[in-house]
């Protein structure tokens, strides 16, 4: 009888051990115990007992996209994308989102994992609605700069013939130690962050966007509405630093539209001078998309369409605007600088195959500059055609991992350049 009772507790044992193996690796989502005081209470008691939910985990992919739920934190991270979307207090809030929260505001946070290593966070406040007025994704870029070190020489008075060897074996031990002592190079780490801020209305229409910039910059796009159409972008430049600097305003966007309601011009004031990049002149900023997020290159990039060096730099005045006129698929077909008196400096017009620009020709007085592209079934540009007023000035094609640059000069070949990983490999005068 014994035998037997031994026999069925042995069973009993092996099937409790095998329960508690199955819950430690589902990882059941139990309500974790908070036993932080509520304020003004002196002692815990069971109304100070606060249930916090556990969190969920989700198999998801680059932009963050919560796809499936899964039952367990080690489920989730054996995908090569995985999302935790948990709760946290206001004291958990990051310094840079403190600003914009509410006392009745509900904060969420979002982490997203590749391959098991946490990559980023996001955090969502919502209003008693549930409703997302803040959301957040910044990180912190650690820059390393190495800085050389410049040596002193140390200056020995020579007093009179007797000493003047031992003051030449001191000077020698003296920038001995010297040499020893200083390191070559001194290093400075400077923290930066890079991400964006976007604070919404309580119709969910993004009204402002931080931009953290990977060169430390920090601009703030304000964003105005009739309903819910766009009407309005203004950009703002922060000068200084964030605790004692102030945003000032550069330029901003009105946006046209048709009676179909479709977008149709985009005019663009400026407010202060500036040198103008390739990209600041087309530049132009909606509310974000998700859709954007969904590319792990664009989870906190701008989009941008760069024309060509060959157009060269651009200076703006205040009071100067520019009009983007845009097709019925979005794309700019031209724009127009104009100065202070409303004349045409100059206009840049865009000939597009598919989605991709072909011809961009811009006509400035007499001046005609125009540049030719021609991409691969990829979509990839493999050659640039530079002319100046029909005449080729440069071609650049690509071959394999090399480009091939060559210059003209009437209508002929006098240089031709190999590139490859942006180096110079060669460069050969052609007669």
């Amino acid at each position: 009888m014994s035998k037997k009772l031994i026999f069925f507790i042995s069973i009993a044992l092996l099937i409790f051990a095998g329960i508690i193996a199955v819950t430690q690796e589902l990882d059941i989502n139990e309500p974790v115990i908070d036993f932080e005081l509520q304020e003004g209470a002196e002692d815990t008691s069971a109304s100070d007992i606060v249930f916090k939910e556990p969190a969920r985990w989700y198999k998801s992919n680059a932009g963050g996209l919560a796809i499936r739920e899964v039952k367990s934190r080690i489920i989730a991270l054996r995908s090569e994308y995985a999302l935790s979307i948990d709760s946290a207090n206001h004291d958990d809030l990051p310094e840079f989102a403190m600003p914009f929260y509410l006392d009745d505001y509900k904060i969420e946070v979002r982490s997203l994992y590749k391959k098991g290593i946490h990559i980023k966070t996001q955090w969502l406040l919502r209003d008693t609605n549930n409703k997302t007025r803040a959301n957040a994704v910044i990180m912190e870029i650690t820059e390393e700069i190495r800085h050389p070190v410049v040596r002193e020489k140390i200056a020995v008075t020579v007093t009179d013939g007797e000493n003047e060897n031992e003051n030449e074996n001191e000077k020698e031990n003296d920038e001995k130690n010297i040499e020893d002592e200083t390191p070559e190079e001194i290093v400075e780490f400077i923290y930066k962050k890079h991400g964006f801020i976007e604070l919404y209305n309580d119709e969910l229409n993004v009204m402002s966007e931080y931009a953290y910039l990977k060169d430390g910059s920090v601009n703030r796009i304000d964003f105005e509405y009739n309903e819910t159409f766009l009407t309005k972008a203004v950009f703002h430049t922060l000068t200084g630093d964030e605790s004692s600097g102030k945003y000032v305003k550069t330029y901003a966007d009105f946006y046209r539209y048709n009676r179909s309601s479709s977008l149709r011009t985009i005019e663009r004031v400026f407010y202060t001078d500036m040198k103008a990049k390739e990209d600041d002149l087309v530049k132009i900023s909606f509310p974000r998309n998700i859709r954007d997020v969904i590319n792990e290159n664009l989870f906190v990039n701008e989009r941008l369409n760069i024309y060509p060096e060959f157009f060269g730099d651009v200076y703006i005045e205040s009071d100067s605007k520019m009009v983007f006129d845009i097709d019925n698929r979005g794309r700019i077909i031209k724009q127009t600088l104009y100065d202070e008196e409303d004349e045409i400096i100059w206009v840049i017009s865009n000939l597009w195959q598919n989605d991709r620009i072909a011809v961009t020709t811009k006509t400035e007085g007499d001046l005609t500059l125009s540049a030719e592209f021609e991409y691969n079934k990829a979509g990839d540009r493999i050659s640039e055609r530079n002319f100046k007023n029909g005449v080729t000035e440069r071609y650049v094609r690509t071959e394999g991992k090399q480009e091939i640059e060559e210059l003209y000069m009437n209508n002929a070949v006098v240089l031709r350049a190999v590139w490859e990983d942006g180096i110079k490999i060669s460069e050969t005068r052609v007669r």
